[in-house]
């Protein structure tokens, strides 16, 4: 505000002198005879001009040194900035690593617990089968011995029989129709002991199968069991991971929202010190024209005072001679410094990164920078959110198409809400990719083929950017869509 004030004063008294010089006209041929009296006239308008042009010169030294100051503040912004990208991309490098383990280890999780769940409904049934097993060992058992216990009964009765001849049970019968009787019945139980037998020895050889098969199970049983241990032992395991990996991931989230919220912290003051720079310069451009309206004035006054004009023209060349050299020096060392290596890994959907040797200014999604617009994504509503992913290499860095598709809009599509040049491309399944803020040319037009090699434009700064770089867009399905999880 004092410096405003300051610049006041001096305009003013720029006017005012200016306007003594114009002015003054000799008065009369006594005074224009008199050489002496307008010599002191002109020495006295010229140490006036002087005293304005010592002033003015001592304004501007202090604004070169606030913008010297500006421009200092906006590299250290423009470094911590870089620090911020790049320990953000860390952290959501390993955020994205330790989340991918968290999913293969919540998979083996379900898979052991399933297969566990599986061990033991089949150790349930077969233990089931095992005591009804033992029931009917039991009981054919207990059948056996009756069978065995008749039998001998039967071998008993025909022992004791056996001492009686055939002969003498036909003479001792009563008739032969009661010695017909008495001879099949001997008959009859000797066909009855053999079937007895059978059977006696069919039920011991079943009641074996059926001890063999108990023994087997029994054995079956205590290996499902004592897999089933061990398995147990490996699910308890794989949840204290799964519990580590979810704390771990916790951790992560928290660090990557606080290096994100440094880099929208630093990305609004590089956004207010260019604000600053901005108001400087148009001060200084001020400053200027007031100095050549002044210089203007003083051109009518004699010919001595031209040669400190010529000096001061000759300065203030030099100042924009080596302000030009600094310039172009500053570019040279930013384009050395963003040349980097090609990257050509292609992700899961077939593509690649736009850009080579890029770094990434800005990450997608809610942010705080107040230049992004409002969106809803996923049913939550953000005030302010960016739906692409920032990339710069340098001013005029070629742009290629991330994977094979279809143009399907170049030029200014968004006229006259938006004045960026930019490509969209169709790539199928409800995927587009988006490129904007290019070059002023149209190198694609609506319908070409393109792939992963093809150029589709140049880096540039056009619509609404602060500086030449690419805004990547991935729209599926009509979301704005994290581009990250697209690219390799």
């Amino acid at each position: 505000m004092r410096r405003r004030s300051h610049l006041t004063v001096i305009f003013v008294a720029l006017m005012m002198v200016g306007g003594n010089v114009l002015t003054t006209t000799p008065r009369g041929s006594a005074l224009a005879a008199d050489p002496q009296t307008e010599l002191q006239r002109t020495q006295q308008q010229l140490a006036d001009a002087q005293a304005v042009q010592r002033s003015l010169t001592h304004t501007l030294e202090q604004q070169r040194s606030q913008l010297s100051t500006l421009q200092a503040q906006s590299t250290t912004l423009a470094g911590q900035l870089d620090v911020a990208r790049a320990e953000l991309a860390a952290v959501t490098a390993e955020y994205d690593r330790v989340a991918g383990l968290l999913v293969q280890v919540r998979q083996q999780v379900d898979e052991i617990a399933a297969h566990l769940a599986s061990l033991r409904a089949q150790i349930a049934a077969l233990d089931g089968e095992l005591r009804a097993v033992r029931v009917m060992i039991m009981e054919r058992t207990d059948d056996l011995g009756e069978r065995e216990g008749l039998l001998g009964d039967h071998l008993r009765s025909a022992y004791e029989q056996s001492r009686t001849s055939l002969l003498e049970v036909i003479m001792s019968a009563d008739s032969l129709d009661e010695a017909t009787t008495q001879v099949g019945y001997l008959l009859t139980v000797s066909d009855q002991d053999v079937a007895l037998a059978d059977e006696i020895r069919t039920m011991r050889a079943e009641l074996e199968t059926q001890r063999t098969t108990l023994r087997d199970g029994r054995a079956a049983l205590a290996e499902a069991r004592t897999i089933a241990r061990e398995e147990e032992a490996i699910l308890t395991a794989r949840r204290e991971e799964l519990t580590v990996l979810e704390a771990d991931l916790t951790v992560l989230r928290a660090a990557a929202d606080q290096k994100r919220a440094e880099q929208e912290a630093a990305l609004n003051a590089a956004l207010e010190a260019q604000g600053n720079v901005a108001t400087q310069v148009a001060e200084n451009e001020r400053a200027a024209q007031a100095a050549a309206s002044l210089a203007a004035q003083l051109q009518a006054q004699a010919a001595a005072q031209q040669a400190a004009i010529e000096e001061a023209r000759r300065r203030a060349a030099e100042e924009a001679a080596r302000a030009a050299a600094e310039a172009a020096r500053q570019a040279q060392e930013s384009a050395e410094a963003a040349r980097r290596a090609a990257e050509n890994a292609v992700s899961t959907y077939g593509f690649r990164w736009p850009q080579v040797g890029f770094e990434v200014t800005q990450e997608w999604g809610p942010t705080g920078f107040q230049l992004e617009p409002p969106y809803t994504y996923r049913g939550t509503y953000y005030p302010h959110f960016h739906a692409g992913i920032d990339t710069s290499v340098a001013c005029g860095a070629p742009i290629r198409a991330a994977g094979p598709g279809v143009v399907v809009a170049s030029g200014r599509p968004l006229l006259p809400f938006d004045t960026g040049y930019g490509v969209v491309v169709e790539h199928g399944g409800s995927i587009q990719t988006w490129y904007w803020h290019l070059q002023p040319q149209v190198v694609v037009a609506p319908g070409t083929l393109v792939t992963g090699q093809s150029v589709i434009g140049y880096e540039g700064n056009t619509g609404h950017a602060t500086g030449c770089h690419l805004h990547f867009a991935v729209n599926h399905g009509g979301v704005w869509e994290n581009p990250r999880n697209y690219l390799p």
